[in-house]
């Protein structure tokens, strides 16, 4: 079974998470996947490592995806976050959104990306190639 939210090292597959959910009047499934990089603007990054204090995120992130549902009318969402050491291209942050039509999945999948990142108490640590380490 695939919880609506999961923060932790474990991660479900991409089906997991789509067949968590059925209803037949979603007409669209907007899914988000945030995947660690290395880009010349952050410099050579080799890892990412997060941390949480979990049972305060899970309520922020229930409280951001009550808040889509009521703005945008969607009918579901998942909220997933890895913690722990995540390497360079794997995935680390999913959100997905079931709704009517596929203009309230965008936005309402884009608030919740947006709003876990500036409310949720989950913290990443870049780790380069050089052995330094930045907290975001």
């Amino acid at each position: 079974m695939v919880p609506d939210i999961y923060i932790g090292e474990d991660w479900f597959t991409l089906d997991e998470v789509f067949n968590s959910y059925k209803d037949e009047t979603c007409g669209a499934v907007d899914i988000f996947l945030g995947i660690p990089r290395s880009a010349p603007e952050d410099g050579d990054v080799k890892e990412l490592h997060y941390e949480a204090y979990i049972s305060m995120a899970e309520k922020v992130i229930r409280e951001i995806i009550n808040e889509a549902k009521e703005k945008f009318g969607i009918k579901h969402a998942v909220v997933h976050h890895r913690t722990g050491v995540v390497p360079l291209l794997t995935p680390s942050f999913l959100v997905a959104v079931w709704a009517g039509h596929r203009q309230e999945a965008f936005t309402a999948c884009r608030y919740i990306v947006d709003e876990v990142k500036a409310r949720a108490p989950i913290w990443k640590k870049e780790v380069f190639e050089t052995g330094q380490e930045s907290w975001k």
